[in-house]
């Protein structure tokens, strides 16, 4: 693996407009498969071969979330999404850009506000999503032909790690973000993939909560992965008592030769 270092500045956080984010943040290229499971298991995230992972320093809410997929088990209301659902047809693949992604992506984010970010064009799209996606898989959703939806991940033979859904819901009673989620720990069922990664949870909003509704799960704290709710949605750790801090840089420099 070839590590380029960042030098990292504070920026505007973009769950909370009181505080600052600090990202711990690497360039990566050449990431084996098992480099890649060993980042993710330790709270790391990544967008083509940026890779990143929360290191603020007043505020330690963004937190590591995971599903072991074997033990997953669906609550009412996800079989009620899954039923709803049930005209929406499903490929499967490599990531493959299209203008009607991008444009489908550009209309989801006016429907969360909560969304807006830098991939505002179509570069920072395709380097986000398309563009060194070794480990990449698609999932695309149609409905009486058309596109309403795109999900993209990357897969090894051990993780899955969920990256980005984006969607047009012509109803939204069908939970279409829901259906998705549930299709891809589907297909980690189907692969014998162990670990299915959420991303960052934050207990009190609202954008990132859902992610604690499939469960069992474990939260990454202290550097380890702890149970989080179990199965009949008891909170193991209390949501107030949660927080990650990220005291060490994953990546690390190689030490330089000694020559004789």
């Amino acid at each position: 693996m070839l590590a380029h270092f960042i030098d990292s500045k504070p920026f505007q956080c973009g769950y909370f407009k009181d505080r600052d984010s600090l990202f711990e943040e690497y360039l990566l290229e050449d990431v084996s498969e098992v480099e890649f499971e060993y980042l993710l298991a330790h709270g790391m995230r990544h967008f083509g071969d940026y890779f990143f992972r929360p290191r603020c320093q007043d505020c330690y809410q963004c937190i590591p979330i995971r599903v072991r997929t074997e033990e997953f088990r669906m609550t009412r209301s996800q079989k009620r999404s899954l039923k709803a659902c049930n005209d929406v047809k499903i490929t499967i693949g490599k990531p493959q850009y299209s203008d009607k992604k991008f444009k489908l992506y550009l209309d989801h984010k006016k429907r969360f506000q909560v969304l807006q970010d830098d991939v505002e064009d179509e570069q920072n799209f395709r380097l986000s999503f398309y563009v060194n996606t070794p480990f990449g898989i698609e999932f695309e959703y149609y409905q009486d032909g058309k596109l309403i939806g795109v999900a993209l991940g990357d897969h090894t033979v051990n993780t899955f790690s969920a990256i980005y859904t984006f969607y047009d819901s012509p109803d939204p009673r069908i939970g279409l973000g829901t259906f998705s989620i549930l299709k891809q720990l589907e297909f980690c069922r189907q692969e014998g993939i162990k670990y299915f990664y959420l991303g960052y949870y934050i207990s009190n909003n609202m954008s990132l909560m859902y992610k604690a509704g499939f469960r069992p799960n474990e939260v990454y704290v202290d550097n380890d992965w702890r149970p989080f709710r179990n199965v009949k949605g008891d909170y193991l750790i209390p949501t107030d008592k949660l927080q990650w801090k990220n005291l060490e840089f994953l990546v690390k420099s190689a030490a330089p030769l000694e020559l004789a």
